[in-house]
């Protein structure tokens, strides 16, 4: 009997020496942090609406609290399947998921102050799709993908990638194909871009990112020798043609059935980590010179022969000369006037921006939370790059290069898609419509970078077990 006890007091003592303690605090004061912030937005934008018991208190919180504790159950499950897992980036994610959740409860009564009937309960949407972005997360970590391939295709699971990548290729460019026969255009720009699925609109652009970047990591891999080397024609080195075309070429199919929607956000972003990609295996800046060369010659042609692609470097150029130009002006005068500290959650007045809760996130957030808000959100994001970057080098990349360029593309979507969304607002960059990873309003945006980041959990818990044995 007192065996027994004894065995049990140190089961429970190694389980808890297993317990991910960094990840589940920080956890847990994003958890406290942002229930506060919702009692604040309540109380400021809908103080009729405050009751201070509990039931009162937990119709504010449940839009916050429920994938929180998804949050939760998600690190206490992977101490116990995968201790070795990197502990940062899921506090990471919650941060700016429960950022986005905040603003959408902060947005709501504004946006139905100015569009009547368009945006009620989209706080309660953008709860669903982090619950369902939660639920993907655990299902990419927790399910034993690597025993059940192994069971009936006797293969692992990131080895089953890499084999299938014209597989999967081809499956992408039949999705944005299918748009153009089946797509719906809900935002009536003549752009049909989302499959209607019932209960929610799906974006295949969204898909197809993760799928071009296993392509590319799989392709890329299998030549990295050839591609690292080029051929030697005197002082010049050349880039292997024969192997590069064939990449190139399929890519090119994707970028262009892309541009052919008008899908311009979606490009600039898979053109940029089709070159992040290629620098890291090749290590040679020609490479990138090349690509940007061709890049700037392609949006020079563009700009002279799609309208959409002129108007939007017209309005980037000069705002006040288009009547277009109105979301930039509104936004530079949102970041103004939110100065140094912000006007205060409740107190600006973000909804003047249209796509305040899409496209203009992150004015909504320098009006409200000023410089200082901006800068600790550009901090989140640099430091979920720096752990996406720490993970690809910490894979042995001499036996699992693919999975070590898997998490370098995946890492390059995030970093490429924040840049995009800020430079855009910010004017840096001619504005393109795309999502802020996490925070802005939107489903499948929001889901396929749970994805993602399941997909890195795994390659750092992976990556852990083969150095240490």
């Amino acid at each position: 009997m007192q065996l027994n006890a004894h065995n049990n007091l140190v089961t429970a003592r190694q389980m808890l020496q297993k317990l991910r303690s960094i990840e589940l605090r920080l956890l847990v004061i994003a958890l406290l942090f942002f229930a506060a912030g919702y009692l604040l937005v309540v109380s400021v934008i809908r103080s009729d609406e405050v009751i201070l018991d509990i039931r009162g208190v937990a119709d504010i919180l449940w839009p916050s609290v429920l994938p929180f504790l998804l949050f939760l159950i998600i690190s206490v499950g992977m101490s116990w399947r995968l201790p070795e897992a990197d502990q940062i980036i899921l506090p990471l994610v919650a941060l700016l998921a429960g950022l986005g959740l905040l603003l959408m409860a902060r947005l709501e009564p504004s946006l139905e102050l100015v569009f009547p009937g368009f945006y009620t309960g989209i706080d309660g949407r953008q709860s669903l799709w982090v619950t369902i972005g939660a639920i993907g997360l655990s299902i990419v970590l927790f399910v034993p993908w690597d025993d059940v391939m192994r069971r009936y295709m006797r293969t692992s699971l990131m080895d089953w990638l890499d084999h299938h990548r014209y597989t999967w290729l081809v499956i992408g460019i039949l999705l944005i194909v299918a748009t153009f026969v089946f797509g719906a255009d809900i935002n009536n720009s003549g752009v049909r871009a989302w499959f209607n699925l019932g209960f929610f609109y799906f974006q295949p652009s969204e898909l197809l990112k993760i799928i071009l970047v296993v392509f590319l990591a799989s392709y890329l891999n299998e030549h990295r020798q050839v591609f690292s080397r080029g051929y030697q024609l005197g002082p010049l080195v050349l880039p292997p043609l024969p192997y590069l075309v064939p990449i190139v070429g399929m890519w090119g199919m994707a970028m262009g059935l892309i541009v052919f929607q008008r899908d311009l956000g979606a490009a600039l972003l898979l053109f940029s980590v089709f070159l992040a990609m290629l620098y890291v295996v090749t290590t040679n800046g020609v490479y990138v010179m090349a690509g940007l060369a061709a890049f700037f010659g392609g949006s020079y042609v563009f700009y002279h022969i799609i309208a959409v692609v002129k108007t939007r470097i017209s309005i980037w150029l000069d705002p006040w000369s288009n009547a277009l130009g109105y979301q930039n002006i509104q936004a530079i005068y949102a970041l103004a006037s939110g100065g140094v500290f912000g006007a205060g959650l409740g107190q600006g007045d973000p909804a003047v921006v249209p796509a305040a809760h899409t496209d203009f996130i992150f004015t909504a957030i320098g009006e409200e939370l000023g410089l200082i808000g901006t800068l600790a959100v550009l901090i989140a994001y640099i430091l979920l790059i720096f752990r996406g970057l720490h993970i690809a080098l910490q894979v042995p990349g001499q036996f699992r290069g693919f999975e070590q360029l898997l998490a370098v593309g995946l890492t390059t979507i995030l970093a490429v898609q924040t840049f995009i969304i800020i430079g855009g607002n910010l004017r840096l960059i001619p504005l393109t419509g795309i999502t802020l990873p996490f925070i802005s309003y939107g489903g499948s945006s929001i889901v396929i970078n749970f994805l993602i980041i399941g997909l890195l959990l795994r390659i750092s818990a992976a990556g852990h077990r083969v150095r240490t044995w």
